[in-house]
């Protein structure tokens, strides 16, 4: 259980690095903007693309008879890419 908390705080980790080597390098570095990008993306699928293990999935069965389910516009698998892509769009918006 610890070893996915601590890949999920990686995946998170690279996706915040991702965002602030994007938007924080100079005008003229357009390699280390397009690094912050890659890193975000791949912090993203990295976090996507994590197995659940059974016993979370025990868990998440148990919650999901309490809880009702979010709607489509509440996914946060829809809302990470968007938000993304926003950043990434103004860092290289602003850039130029």
């Amino acid at each position: 259980m610890k070893s996915s908390i601590v890949k999920r705080i990686l995946a998170i980790a690279l996706i915040v690095a991702g965002v602030v080597t994007a938007v924080l390098a100079s005008k003229d570095a357009g390699s280390v903007r397009w690094m912050g990008l890659f890193l975000l993306v791949s912090g993203i699928y990295f976090l996507v693309s994590q197995k659940a293990s059974p016993e979370q999935r025990e868990q998440a069965a148990q919650q999901r008879d309490i809880t009702p389910p979010i709607k489509w516009y509440q996914s946060p698998i829809l809302w990470v890419p968007v938000a993304a892509l926003i950043i990434a769009l103004v860092s290289f918006y602003v850039a130029n």
